[in-house]
């Protein structure tokens, strides 16, 4: 996802008249008593313009808080010609600390991570790792309060992917709160329609909240970088009376399981490997890849339509059992076949490999392990909407990275209704054939399925431009 904070982005209007405002309560169960509220933020603000409503209902119910902060925000004004990047630092924190002043909170407490700003994709084991810590050390109910996982901008998604992982290992409830998700999505995502609504308490006042943070929503000075990140349009968005989050409630202690259709449901590639491996321990060929029609008739249009070129190393992203693999191994010298699911990958080794070709399955969760060669053509196949957007970002760059000057690359999803998914079929593909500005279009099929087959001469790596918040 690449937007830029400075486009005028979806009006406040169009979200109201969509209906916004008509999003059922935040039920009780999402407040438990005695219940320690961990308030995450991947910048100086992010609080403010999700979690403010919130924030002020804990101080008048006496719930235990810890705000913990990842970055000081000190990219915000990259191109500032008055302010360094360590007096933007200084200032941020001061204003961080100001404004969780002002909720007056006796058994509030704050804690700064310290983690580079807008890299916080590097340090996703990190922030799990300091999430742990604030949840090992509070006993009995904890809700993670977190920056939504698909909100656009990579530190919140980092965020926020860290929060649903813990939130699923520890049983606990998560409450997700979208900022840039507001600017760049549209009331005709259905996303925001199963969120909850929680109403400001009486006389809260937002603005002053607003006004703590003079960085954000005001200018620095009058000269060019200096301008305001928080637009007046953009603010409208949290002045609806109250706050709105995504909830997941992992308390039952469930695990995501296989759909009705045989799909596991995720929100995103961090808990692949439990979730594959227990996809596949319950039926060796969960897709029915070796014996479904459609299956089969999917990837005959595929390889029939694939150039008839000799390949050297072909990469294929989500093998599952290795049937695809072993039609891969028939066109190609080498194949290395890549999944998160060990038990996948054991039964794709028991059916063997075709002589003529080599064949290297290896366990690794894409993005975050990546395996090693030079490939002159990527499969990306039902694994994309898997991922975040930051995620699938991250994995073009390193597709980008691996390959060769000029390589096929080969995307094919389901596109029935998504439930739980971060991305459908058809972001995936306009995210992916945005990558790469100089490539050639071998085939295109939209049916049941999405297949996309281009040739791609890289011009330039994969990019996004994020907002900052």
């Amino acid at each position: 996802m690449g937007f830029d904070h400075r486009d005028p982005g979806t009006t406040e209007a169009s979200w109201r008249e969509a209906g916004v405002q008509d999003l059922p309560a935040l039920g009780v169960e999402a407040m438990p008593a005695e219940a320690t509220f961990i308030i995450l933020a991947a910048h100086p603000d992010d609080e403010a313009l999700g979690a403010a409503g919130l924030l002020a209902r804990l101080r008048r119910c006496a719930h235990r808080v810890v705000a913990l902060l990842f970055t000081a925000g000190e990219r915000s004004h990259p191109a500032s010609p008055t302010h360094s990047t360590k007096e933007l630092r200084e200032m941020r924190l001061r204003e961080f600390d100001a404004a969780l002043d002002l909720f007056d909170h006796e058994r509030l407490s704050r804690r700064f991570v310290g983690l580079p700003d807008g890299q916080l994709d590097a340090f996703s084991q990190r922030i799990v790792d300091e999430i742990a810590v604030e949840v090992d050390q509070h006993q009995g109910h904890v809700v993670l309060v977190s920056p939504y996982s698909r909100d656009g901008h990579g530190d919140h998604e980092a965020i926020g992917a860290a929060a649903l992982q813990l939130g699923r290992e520890h049983h606990t409830m998560v409450l997700e709160y979208p900022i840039w998700y507001w600017h760049w999505a549209v009331p005709a995502d259905e996303a925001w329609r199963s969120w909850s609504f929680l109403s400001d308490p009486a006389n809260f006042d937002r603005q002053a909240v607003f006004d703590g943070y003079p960085s954000q929503v005001s200018a620095l000075s009058d000269q060019p970088g200096d301008e305001a990140i928080l637009s007046p349009a953009h603010l409208e968005h949290f002045r609806r009376g109250g706050d709105i989050f995504a909830v997941s409630d992992f308390r039952d202690g469930a695990a995501p399981v296989p759909g009705g259709d045989g799909s596991a449901k995720l929100h995103d590639a961090s808990a692949a490997s439990a979730v594959f491996d227990e996809v596949h321990v319950r039926r060796c060929d969960p897709w029915q890849v070796w014996s479904s029609e459609y299956e089969i008739a999917k990837r005959r249009n595929l390889l029939t339509h694939l150039p008839a070129v000799p390949y050297a190393h072909i990469l294929e992203i989500g093998c599952s059992v290795g049937a695809l693999t072993h039609d891969l191994a028939g066109i190609g010298a080498q194949v290395t076949a890549v999944d998160a699911s060990e038990e996948a990958l054991r039964i794709a080794r028991r059916r063997g490999t075709i002589p003529s070709a080599e064949i290297h399955f290896v366990h690794a969760t894409v993005p975050f392990e990546w395996p090693q060669g030079t490939f002159d053509c990527v499969v990306l196949s039902e694994t994309g909407f898997y991922l975040s957007r930051s995620q699938l970002l991250e994995t073009l760059e390193k597709i980008d990275g691996s390959t060769t000057v000029r390589f096929i690359l080969v995307l094919c999803h389901w596109r029935g209704e998504i439930d739980d998914w971060p991305l459908d079929a058809d972001e995936v593909h306009r995210i992916c054939l945005g990558a790469w500005p100089h490539h050639r279009v071998e085939h295109r099929y939209q049916g049941g399925y999405r297949l996309d087959i281009i040739t791609v001469d890289k011009g330039s790596r994969p990019a996004a431009s994020e907002g900052h918040a």
